[in-house]
């Protein structure tokens, strides 16, 4: 039992900084377990949780996807305009999803097919993205979010956001597409060992174009979901998330050389840093004293999480 323990343990380093974190945090705050500011955790992370999903996938190949904070932002911008003049919340979803398989498409193309580097070219749709989402909003939030939307946004079950479920959703199928089918391992392989990849056959073109298609898609459904979050769509939304996303993945230990790493991981990672933010919310520390704190909190956990990849190896 303790040897099963321990071996959970150097798996998901996050894992003991979560229940370090929730003990210090219940201990200095009488509000921290108060069931509002559960739900608000959840509610308020259910965007980052979807979105890292998506950044977990594009690490274990060994690249990366800058675009996908403003790729929430002008995937929710460009459903909320499209909501605001028919009202129809489908067609809403619908646009999102689109949007964001677009911009998904292009990355992987341009990575994929191109042979560009995944930093660069998602540098660049990532400020082509922002762009347009200011551009049509003219920097403003878009109005005209239909009734049932905002409904879905506040609405619980069992006392769980609708919108965390749908977070909790993305993970389980995503998760099941990696560990049990062969797209799963075809990517890790991928990101382990490029060459061995390409002489067992694999197209490695269109295995990275379906990552960086499936990260766009994500991104889109994280924008819709920002929209039912929020109440409305706004240009910003994802300005501030890019580096809490990759925070997220990189904190719960998945590696940023590709290969190595998990959704399970993720969430943990994801967990770690709402509620660091919340709790730190609650003590009322600074904004910029909470930057410095989480960046020293990534810092730590990402070289734990190092080591104990290394050891496995």
């Amino acid at each position: 039992m303790k040897e099963a323990l321990s071996n959970q343990l150097k798996q998901n380093p996050a894992m003991p900084m979560l229940a370090v974190l929730m003990i210090l945090f219940s201990t200095l705050s009488p509000y921290f377990f108060d069931a509002i500011n559960m739900e608000s955790i959840a509610a308020n992370n259910a965007v980052i949780l979807i979105a890292a999903v998506g950044m977990t996938l594009v690490f274990l190949t060994g690249g990366i996807d800058l675009s996908i904070a403003t790729v929430i932002s002008v995937s929710a911008v460009m459903a909320g305009v499209i909501m605001g003049h028919t009202d129809n919340v489908l067609l809403g979803v619908l646009t999102a999803v689109s949007v964001g398989a677009a911009f998904g498409l292009l990355n992987g193309f341009l990575i994929g097919f191109l042979g560009l580097s995944p930093f660069i070219t998602t540098m660049g749709t990532q400020l082509i993205a922002r762009g347009i989402a200011f551009s049509v909003s003219e920097g403003i939030a878009v109005q005209g979010t239909p009734e049932p939307v905002i409904d879905f946004g506040f609405a619980l079950v069992m006392g769980i956001p609708k919108i965390t479920l749908v977070s909790f959703a993305v993970l389980l199928i995503v998760g099941f597409l990696v560990a049990l089918t062969s797209w799963g391992r075809y990517i890790i392989l991928l990101g382990s060992n490029p060459l061995a990849a390409r002489y067992c056959g694999l197209n490695t073109r269109w295995l990275e174009l379906s990552v960086y298609l499936a990260s766009g898609i994500l991104g889109g459904i994280a924008g819709f979901i920002s929209i039912a979050n929020l109440g409305n769509a706004l240009p910003g939304v994802g300005d501030t998330l890019l580096l809490i996303i990759i925070g997220a993945v990189v904190l719960g230990g998945t590696s940023m050389n590709g290969g190595e790493g998990s959704l399970t991981k993720t969430l943990f990672g994801v967990a770690v840093l709402a509620v660091l933010t919340n709790g730190l919310n609650l003590l009322g520390i600074p904004f910029y004293d909470q930057l410095m704190i989480q960046g020293a909190l990534i810092f730590i956990g990402y070289s734990i999480a190092m080591r104990l990849n290394q050891a496995k190896r």
